[in-house]
């Protein structure tokens, strides 16, 4: 692994939840190791089920110099799930959905089925195909901090370290930590 490994980190804009608006934006950042290169974005519906097509896109744009995909959990715009596997098929490079907390299955699928009586099957297949969630610490300004991470196309051992190439002080590689500073202005 390159020292200056080029990511992209995914994150979603700030949105309202029981706004008139149907939409928000899904932040994509292209970093060399942690030196931010470019910025890109697209719409996505709150709720919906087109941010896995969205990202396979943006990433598709940038291609040719990236090296990793990064997003912020699998979740974006609510319950827009991301499906990692399909994600990881049609664009070959490594992706790895990171989260700063432990993620309680048995809460999500009963908010998902809540929320979604008839559809909530689809919402979960994206839940079963990212995989196990595995533990790792990284380095910050404060000391260690656990992370939690799926992945696909990768190692445990090479996701670590990534970690340690494109995290500076955050526990979030910065790609993924930029875009969701930039998704908070929208």
């Amino acid at each position: 692994m390159k020292d200056n490994p080029i990511s992209i980190g995914f994150d979603d804009a700030s949105f309202e939840l029981h706004s008139e608006s149907k939409f928000t934006q899904l932040i994509g950042v292209v970093c060399q190791g942690t030196r931010m290169v470019s910025v890109i974005r697209d719409e996505i519906n709150i709720d919906g089920y087109d941010a896995t097509e969205k990202l396979i896109n943006l990433v598709k744009k940038n291609r040719k110099h990236i090296q990793y995909v990064l997003t912020h959990s699998i979740t974006f715009g609510g319950f827009n799930l991301v499906n990692l596997r399909q994600i990881y098929s049609e664009i070959q490079k490594p992706i790895i959905a990171i989260t700063e907390k432990e993620v309680d299955f048995d809460s999500v699928k009963k908010a998902l089925v809540h929320k979604f009586p008839k559809t909530y099957t689809k919402k979960m297949r994206c839940i079963v195909d990212a995989g196990n969630l595995y533990e790792t610490e990284v380095t910050t300004a404060g000391g260690f901090s656990k992370v939690y991470f799926h992945c696909k196309g990768i190692e445990i051992r090479d996701v670590e370290d990534l970690l340690k190439k494109v995290c500076i002080d955050s526990k979030l590689p910065e790609s993924v930590r930029l875009a969701h500073l930039i998704g908070k202005l929208f």
